[in-house]
């Protein structure tokens, strides 16, 4: 992925990759297991790119503190690698061991100006950010493909066998979510068992979703009416890999459901002839547009 020899070179890739390019982290990881940039940053990796990512606004404000005087004492403008800069800034003033492994330039124009970026961290009251934060698990039933309720009885059997921190007598809440339909909101613990390999995701039966990327869809089709809506031609035009693709189709399924049954009762039984809804799904990269075919028989039911 890049043969920089600093431990956190191919997590400065990965910024420079998110911030110069717009893409979401998911979706340059997943590119990477499809043979890009020399395969998929390893879960450490990952790890420390989240963690830099979340404290992003946090570096930049201590940096920006006082007429940028910090910004311009590390010279970070014309540093080329932006990336790997953050990462050092985050894993000195955020990270469990507050040090930065490895050397090279950069690290030499931060370590001097140790104490007065450790200071200003202070008066932005890092300690606040720095505790851990516990974040929900979340995961879309593909109701393609499933029933919402079975998929909460096996993720619920699956949660109390694998997750050795729940004691057995204690219920497993898994939780609707409040906004998206078929959205399930499971516990942080979920996270380190629930991944590509876990039965449910390679069948296709439920996808690993964050709420946020969910609302695209759903505002579409509560734009459009919601489950009154007549058929209509949709068109994602950057659709891998998918996950956004797969649920527009889903919402699309389940208002044409209702509106069968709506229709069967009002016509006495007489079937509903009319043109249903098409979706449109583009990708201008090849190698993406092929990941896009190959999710796609993944998850639409044959």
């Amino acid at each position: 992925m890049n043969k920089n020899s600093s431990p956190y070179a191919s997590a400065g890739w990965l910024i420079n990759e998110h911030l110069e390019k717009r893409r979401g982290l998911k979706s340059i990881a997943f590119d990477c297991t499809k043979g890009k940039k020399g395969g998929a940053p390893d879960k450490a990796t990952y790890a420390t790119v989240c963690k830099t990512m979340q404290h992003l606004s946090t570096i930049n404000e201590i940096l920006n503190a006082n007429n940028k005087r910090l910004r311009k004492a590390i010279d970070f403008d014309s540093v080329r690698n932006k990336g790997l800069l953050y990462v050092m800034l985050y894993e000195l003033l955020f990270s469990k061991y507050k040090s930065i492994r490895g050397g090279g330039k950069i690290k030499r124009m931060i370590v001097k100006y140790e104490k007065d970026l450790r200071k200003e961290a202070d008066i932005c009251g890092v300690g606040a950010i720095t505790e851990s934060v516990n974040f929900p698990r979340y995961i879309r039933v593909n109701t393609l493909q499933a029933n919402t309720l079975d998929i909460v009885d096996k993720l619920k059997t699956d949660l109390l066998s694998k997750d050795t921190t729940t004691s057995k007598s204690n219920s497993i809440q898994i939780y609707a979510d409040a906004h998206v339909p078929d959205l399930l909101v499971l516990p942080p613990t979920a996270s380190p068992w629930l991944h590509r390999d876990y039965e449910s995701v390679k069948s296709g039966k439920i996808i690993l979703q964050d709420k946020s990327s969910c609302f695209s869809a759903l505002a579409m089709i509560h734009g459009l009416g919601g489950d009154d809506i007549p058929p209509h031609d949709y068109i994602d035009a950057c659709a891998a890999p998918g996950n956004k693709t797969s649920h527009l189709a889903a919402l699309i399924n389940s208002s044409i459901g209702d509106a069968k049954h709506q229709s069967k009762k009002k016509r006495k039984g007489k079937q509903n002839n009319k043109p249903m809804s098409t979706v449109f799904a583009f990708d201008r990269d090849g190698k993406r547009h092929r990941i896009l075919q190959e999710r796609m028989e993944q998850l639409l039911p044959s």
